[in-house]
C-alpha cells in the first residue's frame, strides 16, 4: 500500500495517451494498461489517476502489488490500501468486494503480472457488484477477462525521448545543453526505441561520457544480445542492452552490491544493503548505494517519513540473473534471512517496550520479512525459518495480518514434527493468539494447551504465560470464573517472565469476565491499570481493549453518554492498527452504546465497513457484531433482518452448549420472536436462556431477558409482574440499572391492564424520567404501544389527575422507587382478604404452593434461587398465621372465591 505518489521528476509528454485514457476510464469499467517493462506504464496511469483528482466522487485507491509474493494477500493488500477492515481468516473476496460494493472511485491496481489470477478473480468481483468503481490495471499481461478493454503503452514519441533524454541528462550535469546535443541524443534515443525506461537508464552517463560513447555502447549491448532467446519481444531486448550496458560501465565492486541488492523484495536501507551485500560492502555502502542511484539502476522513496531505496521489478529481475549467474545466490540469500531474523529478534521484545516504533519498522519491511521466511522454511535446516516465525507472531497480531501468519506458524510447526522444544513451545502460543484473532475457539484451545504443557517442558514461562493468555480467551466464551482464574495465572507467569504484552492482555480478559459479571467498579480499577501500562508501551491492542471496558461498565450503569465517549477513545487508539480484531470489536461494542443513545443511524454507520462482508459471507465469524446489529434492527423495527443477526448469533449453540455471543442474543431474539408472532418459540428461548444467563452468572442480559419473558406473560398479569420485578431485583443487586426504564414501563402496562390507570400515569412518568437521566429514549419500535398507552390513560383520568399524577411521577427519586417497586410496594394484584396481606411475589409463590409444586419447582417457574423461595413461605406463614404447606394450601382452598 502507498499513499498518494508525488512526482520526483518531470513527467514528459503523453499529452495524447492522457486524453484517449481519460475517455476511456468515463466509458469503459475495466482499462489495462499493457506493455514491456520499461514502457512506462506505472508513471502514465500514475499522472493519468492524478489527472482524475477533481472529477471523480472518491480519490482514487492506489494498490502496489509488486512487492507482494504470496497470491493470499491480494485482497488483504487491495483492503489496506482502501481502508477496508477485513476478517482474519475469512472469506476476504466477499468481504472486500462487498466493503467496496458503495464506494465510487477509480481502483488502480499497479503490477499485475505476477498475480494475474488472484487479481483477474479480485477484479471480476469488483466488477460484477461495484458498479460505481471503475478498475484501472498495469501489468505486462491483460488480465483475460470478460469487459476488459486492453491499451498497450507505445514508446516516446522521438520529440518526448528526446526530451526526456535531455532533462534527466541536466540532473546529473546541470550544464548540459538538450538543444545544442539534440541531434546525438535523437541518435542515443532511437537505438534506445524510445522507451522510458531505457532513456532514463542511459541519461546519468553523459557525466561521464560523450554522447557518441554512449551509442556506440548501445551498438555494443545490441550486438550481445543478439544471441539471445529469438521470442523475446524486439523492446525487451532492447531494454535488457540498455540494462545490461548502463552494468557494464560499473566497477566490479559497484557491479557486485548491484546484483546482490537484487534479493531485496521492497524497500530497503543502506544498514541492510551493508548487511545482505558482504564481502567489506559494509565500510562503504553509502557510496555504493549512491553510485547504483546515479546509474538510475536504484530508486529512491519516501517511507514513514525516511529515506529507503528500492529497484524497479524489470531492474531487479535483471540483478537477480546476474547473482544466479556469478553463483552468488545461496550466500546472499543466506545473508538476507540472517538479517531480517535479527530484525524480527529484535522487534519482538520491542513491540512490548515501543509498540507503534516496531510496527512502522516491521511494516517497511514486510515484503522482506515475507522472503526471508519462505526462504527460511524451505531450507534443509529449518530452524531459521521457524524462529522469525515465532518471533512475528505479535507483528502479524497487532498488524492486522491473521491469515498469512497463521500459514506460516502452520508451516513452521509442519517443519518439525512432534518436536518438543522451546521452540515448538513459541510457535504454539503464537498459533494460539493468532487464531484467537480469527476467532477459531476449538484452534485456540488445542494450541494453547499443547503449548502450554510444550513451555512447562522446556522451561519457557514467557511461552507458556502467552498460551494461558490465549486459553483465557477461548473460555471466556464459556465459563467467565474459568476465564478470570486462567487470565490471572496468565498474568502472573508474565509479569515473572518479563512479558507485558502477554500480562497485559491477560488483564484486559480478566477485566471483561468481571464487566460481564456485572462487577463493574473492579473491572474499572484492574482496566485503568493495563490502560496506562499500554500507553506506556505505545500497545494500541491492549491500550484499546482495556479503554474499551468503560463502554460497558458506563453502559450498564445507565451512563449512556459516557458508554459513547469511552468507546470512541477506545477506537482512537486501535484505529491505526487497521485490523478487524481490535478496531472491530471496538467498533461493534461502540456501536451498541450509540443505539442505546437513540443514534441508531450513527450505530449501523460505525458498523458499515463490515455489515456487507458478513452478510455475504456467512461462514465468516461475526463475534462481536450479532449483537449491536441485531439489537439496531430491532429497535428500527426492521424486525426480519434483526432476527438474521440473532438467529446468526444462536446458531453457535450448535457446537457447544453455552457460547457468550449466542447467550447475548437471547434477550433479543426473543422480543423479535414474540413482535413476529412466533410466541412458542420465544417462550422456549426465553427458559432456555434463563438458565445460559444464570449458569453465566450475567445479571445485564438476564434481567434484560426476564423483561423479554414478562412480556411473553403479560396475559397472566401476576406472572407478568414478578418477571418485571424478578429483572428489577437482578439489577439493584448487580449494581447495572440500565434496561429499568423498561421494566417500569411493562409494570405501567400491568397496572393499566389490572386496573389502576393512577399508578400506570406515575410508572410512566417515571420510566420516562429514568431514560432522561440515563441518555436512553424509547427505540422507534416501541414509539405506537408507548402513544397509545399515554393516550389511553389521558381518556382515562381527567387532564388534572393526569398532570398530577404525571408530574408526581417524574419527580420520584430512581434510589426511592426501584426499591419500593422490588419490595412489592406498588399495586396489589386485585387480592381481597387476608391474601390481600401478601405482596405480589408472596401471593405467587403461594398460589404455586396451592398447585402442589415442590420448592424446587417453583424455584424454576419463578428464576430465583431455592433458598429464596424458603424465605417467602417463611413470610407467608407469618401473615397468614399457617404452621406450614397443607395449611397454606388450604386456606389457599377457602380463599379462592375472594381472590
Amino acid at each position: 500500500m502507498r499513499g498518494a505518489r508525488s512526482e520526483l521528476t518531470s513527467f514528459v509528454g503523453r499529452e495524447p495517451e492522457l486524453a484517449e485514457l481519460s475517455a476511456l476510464l468515463r466509458a469503459r469499467r475495466l482499462v489495462t494498461l499493457t506493455g514491456v517493462g520499461g514502457c512506462g506504464k506505472t508513471r502514465l496511469a500514475a499522472r493519468l489517476v492524478a489527472g482524475l483528482r477533481d472529477t471523480w466522487p472518491e480519490p482514487a485507491v492506489d494498490v502496489d502489488l509488486g512487492p507482494v509474493s504470496d497470491p493470499h494477500l491480494v485482497c488483504a493488500t487491495v483492503a489496506a490500501a482502501a481502508g477496508v477492515n477485513l476478517e482474519p481468516g475469512g472469506a476476504e473476496l466477499a468481504a472486500l468486494v462487498a466493503a467496496l460494493s458503495r464506494r465510487r472511485l477509480v481502483l488502480w491496481l499497479d503490477t499485475c503480472e505476477h498475480l494475474l489470477e488472484p487479481t483477474a478473480e479480485l477484479v471480476s468481483a469488483v466488477l460484477a457488484e461495484c458498479p460505481e468503481i471503475t478498475v484501472l490495471a498495469t501489468t505486462r499481461e491483460p488480465l483475460g477477462i470478460g469487459g476488459e478493454t486492453v491499451w498497450r503503452v507505445p514508446p516516446l514519441r522521438p520529440a518526448e525521448s528526446v526530451r526526456l533524454f535531455a532533462e534527466r541528462a541536466s540532473l546529473v550535469l546541470p550544464d548540459f545543453d538538450g538543444e545544442r546535443n539534440a541531434e546525438g541524443v535523437a541518435a542515443v534515443c532511437a537505438r534506445l526505441d524510445h522507451l522510458p525506461l531505457a532513456v532514463e537508464l542511459a541519461a546519468p552517463w553523459v557525466r561521464a561520457l560523450s554522447l557518441a560513447q554512449i551509442a556506440e555502447g548501445l551498438d555494443h549491448a545490441f550486438e550481445l544480445l543478439v544471441e539471445g532467446p529469438r521470442d523475446t519481444a524486439p523492446r525487451h531486448r532492447t531494454l535488457m542492452a540498455s540494462m545490461a550496458w548502463s552494468h557494464d560501465l560499473l566497477t566490479e565492486p559497484e557491479q557486485r552490491l548491484f546484483r546482490r541488492l537484487g534479493v531485496f523484495s521492497g524497500p530497503f536501507t543502506v544498514e541492510a544493503a551493508a548487511a545482505v551485500a558482504g564481502e567489506g560492502e559494509a565500510t562503504a555502502p553509502l557510496r555504493g548505494v549512491t553510485r547504483l542511484l546515479d546509474a538510475s539502476l536504484l530508486l529512491t522513496v519516501e517511507v514513514e517519513g525516511e529515506l529507503r531505496y528500492r529497484m524497479l521489478d524489470t531492474v531487479r529481475q535483471f540483478a537477480v540473473d546476474l547473482l544466479e549467474a556469478a553463483g552468488e545466490a545461496e550466500a546472499v540469500r543466506d545473508r538476507h534471512l540472517d538479517f531480517h531474523l535479527a530484525l524480527a529478534e529484535r522487534a519482538e521484545p520491542g513491540m512490548a517496550e515501543d509498540q507503534d516504533r516496531w510496527r512502522a519498522v516491521l511494516a517497511v519491511h514486510r515484503a522482506d520479512l515475507g522472503t526471508a521466511l519462505d526462504r527460511g522454511l524451505g531450507r534443509p535446516d529449518p530452524d531459521r525459518g521457524r524462529r522469525l516465525a515465532a518471533a512475528m507472531t505479535q507483528a502479524w497480531l497487532v498488524g492486522g495480518e491473521i491469515g498469512p501468519g497463521l500459514r506460516a506458524i502452520g508451516r513452521a510447526l509442519a517443519a518439525r514434527p512432534g518436536e518438543r522444544t522451546a521452540l515448538t513451545a513459541r510457535l504454539e502460543a503464537g498459533r494460539a493468539l493468532l487464531a484467537m484473532a480469527a476467532g477459531r475457539l476449538p484452534e485456540v484451545a488445542d494450541a494453547a494447551e499443547r503449548g502450554a504443557a510444550l513451555a512447562r517442558e522446556a522451561d519457557h514461562p514467557g511461552a507458556r504465560a502467552r498460551c494461558l493468555a490465549a486459553l483465557a480467551f477461548s473460555r471466556f466464551f464459556v465459563d467467565f470464573a474459568g476465564c478470570a482464574a486462567t487470565a490471572a495465572a496468565a498474568r502472573a507467569e508474565a509479569l515473572a517472565a518479563g512479558d507485558a504484552f502477554a500480562a497485559d492482555w491477560a488483564g484486559v480478559l480478566e477485566a471483561y469476565s468481571l464487566v460481564t459479571r456485572g462487577r463493574n467498579d473492579e473491572a474499572d480499577a484492574l482496566a485503568r491499570r493495563i490502560a496506562e501500562r499500554a500507553r506506556r508501551r505505545r500497545d494500541r491492542l491492549c491500550g484499546g481493549f482495556a479503554a474499551g471496558v468503560a463502554i460497558y461498565t458506563e453502559l450498564t450503569r445507565g451512563r449512556v453518554a459516557g458508554a459513547v465517549e469511552s468507546g470512541r477513545r477506545a477506537l482512537e487508539l486501535a484505529a491505526p492498527l487497521g485490523d478487524y480484531f481490535a478496531t472491530g470489536t471496538l467498533s461493534g461494542n461502540t456501536a451498541h452504546a450509540l443505539a442505546v443513545s437513540g443514534d441508531l443511524a450513527g450505530a449501523l454507520r460505525l458498523l458499515e465497513p463490515v455489515v456487507d462482508a458478513l452478510a455475504r459471507a456467512k461462514e465468516a465469524d461475526a463475534v462481536g457484531f450479532v449483537v449491536p446489529l441485531g439489537l439496531t434492527h430491532l429497535w428500527l423495527g426492521e424486525l426480519d433482518e434483526a432476527l438474521g443477526w440473532f438467529e446468526r448469533g444462536v446458531d453457535r449453540l450448535r457446537h457447544r452448549e453455552r457460547d457468550w455471543t449466542a447467550a447475548r442474543c437471547l434477550p433479543g431474539l426473543v422480543g423479535v420472536l414474540r413482535r413476529l408472532g412466533r410466541t412458542s418459540e420465544a417462550e422456549e428461548w426465553a427458559v432456555r436462556g434463563h438458565r445460559i444467563l444464570t449458569g453465566f452468572g450475567a445479571p445485564f442480559e438476564l434481567a434484560d431477558l426476564l423483561d423479554e419473558h414478562a412480556q411473553l406473560a403479560s396475559a397472566d398479569l401476576a406472572r407478568a409482574r414478578e418477571l418485571r420485578l424478578q429483572a428489577l431485583v437482578v439489577r439493584r443487586d448487580n449494581g447495572v440499572p440500565l434496561g429499568n426504564a423498561t421494566t417500569v414501563d411493562g409494570l405501567s402496562e400491568l397496572a393499566l391492564a389490572g386496573g389502576d390507570p393512577g399508578e400506570a400515569v406515575r410508572l410512566c412518568a417515571i420510566a420516562d424520567a429514568l431514560r432522561s437521566a440515563m441518555g436512553h429514549p424509547r427505540p422507534p419500535v416501541d414509539a405506537r404501544t408507548h402513544a397509545a398507552l399515554v393516550a389511553r390513560l389521558r381518556t382515562d383520568l381527567d387532564a388534572a389527575t393526569f398532570e398530577r399524577l404525571w408530574a408526581e411521577g417524574q419527580r420520584a427519586d430512581p434510589d426511592v422507587v426501584v426499591p419500593a417497586l422490588v419490595r412489592g410496594r406498588g399495586p396489589r394484584t386485585g387480592a381481597t382478604g387476608v391474601l390481600g396481606l401478601l405482596t405480589p411475589t408472596e401471593l405467587e409463590v403461594s398460589r404455586l404452593v396451592g398447585h402442589g409444586l415442590s420448592n424446587p419447582e417453583i424455584a424454576e417457574r419463578l428464576f430465583m434461587s431455592r433458598s429464596t423461595v424458603k424465605a417467602h413461605l417463611a413470610h407467608v406463614y407469618a401473615k397468614l398465621g399457617v404452621p406450614n404447606r397443607t395449611a397454606l394450601t388450604a386456606l389457599l382452598r377457602d380463599q379462592t372465591g375472594s381472590s
